[in-house]
């Protein structure tokens, strides 16, 4: 029986197998730049191969998956997509480095109600470009075009990250002791955590993403796209020279649900006056009329990132963090109750 024009097709359904194979194509380059000699398989096979050193005596492997959230909102608006790809890489590979592991390889995920293949490409583009920068390989992914699950317009961005370490190089918070130090890197603003808050606010004092509020240099859809900082550079080369105790990524839940993670059942007082805060977290309160207390338990408030090291190390952990272009500052120390407790 032939199939005349109100046949049903994969293409009527409403999913594009010819949009699928041009995004490939677009993202094609890109992805195999980050392809060195430990990359075993071709982009579009079943699984991505990556050959481990044999170097490692008692090899460790880290992973960790995770999305963006509602920040590909704010993207969709502004129709600028490279930076999701940033902010997927970046978020992934930080949450590798807390446990004491080197991130090795990734992998992204981006799904939609219609798949624009330019769309995709540029977000792919953005997370290889980010791959690259961290020496990490994109190995491998999805593009799925789900028409009735998803609207059209709309989509979603997810990463897996893998690493690797030795037994001994993992990082738990165990050692940690009381009288040890808190250094926390600086953000680059939001990164990827508490957008449907920030979002909210700026809704409700009807502000658009154009406008640029007084003592900004940008706009608030460039202030709310900055891409998540990566702190692998600093990371790695801090645990060359100093001890490091604990580590935490301060993403969703602040550095009160975060900090905790890297303190092995000790606590922390640390002092919100020792850092400086970006200017949008300080926007958001006051628009918002939110309370201390619910901004610490959802944004950042400008630590990315907390590093946790024997007080006789913390000139040399400074040095260290500085020298490589980490913004890096002491912000408190380990005390015996558990919790995180704020001072000035």
């Amino acid at each position: 029986m032939s199939e005349g024009p109100s046949a049903s097709s994969y293409e009527a359904a409403g999913v594009s197998i010819e949009r699928g194979d041009k995004a490939t194509e677009m993202m094609r380059s890109s992805v195999e730049a980050t392809h060195g000699p430990q990359v075993l398989s071709a982009m579009g096979g079943f699984a991505g191969l990556y050959a481990l050193s044999s170097s490692y005596a008692e090899p460790v492997l880290a992973s960790t998956i995770d999305g963006i959230g509602t920040k590909v909102l704010i993207a969709k608006a502004l129709e600028r997509y490279g930076s999701l790809g940033t902010d997927i890489v970046n978020h992934c590979a930080n949450d590798v480095l807390a446990t004491g592991a080197k991130p090795l390889l990734f992998l992204d995920y981006v799904a939609s109600g219609r798949l624009e293949p330019e769309n995709v490409a540029e977000i792919v583009g953005g997370a290889a470009k980010a791959c690259g920068a961290l020496g990490i390989a994109l190995v491998g992914g999805e593009t799925a075009e789900m028409p009735g699950l998803y609207r059209e317009g709309d989509f979603d961005v997810v990463g897996v990250c893998m690493g690797a370490c030795e037994r001994w190089e993992v990082v738990t918070g165990e050692a940690v002791e009381v009288g040890d130090v808190v250094i926390g890197l600086s953000s680059s603003g939001l990164h990827t955590n508490g957008y449907t808050l920030a979002r909210k606010v700026l809704e409700d004092a009807d502000l658009s993403y154009s406008e640029k509020p007084e003592g900004f240099d940008h706009s608030l859809g460039e202030v709310y796209l900055e891409p998540h900082r990566a702190y692998v550079p600093e990371i790695l080369a801090l645990r060359k020279e100093v001890e490091v105790r604990g580590m935490a990524h301060v993403t969703g839940g602040g550095l009160l649900g975060n900090l905790p993670r890297a303190l092995g059942g000790a606590g922390a007082r640390l002092y919100s006056d020792s850092w400086e805060e970006p200017p949008v977290f300080g926007l958001i309160r006051s628009l918002g009329g939110i309370t201390e207390e619910e901004m610490r338990r959802v944004f950042n408030l400008g630590v990315g990132f907390c590093v946790v090291v024997p007080q006789r190390d913390v000139e040399k952990a400074l040095e260290v963090l500085r020298g490589v272009g980490g913004d890096a500052c002491c912000i408190g120390e380990v005390v015996a109750d558990e919790g995180v407790e704020f001072a000035r």
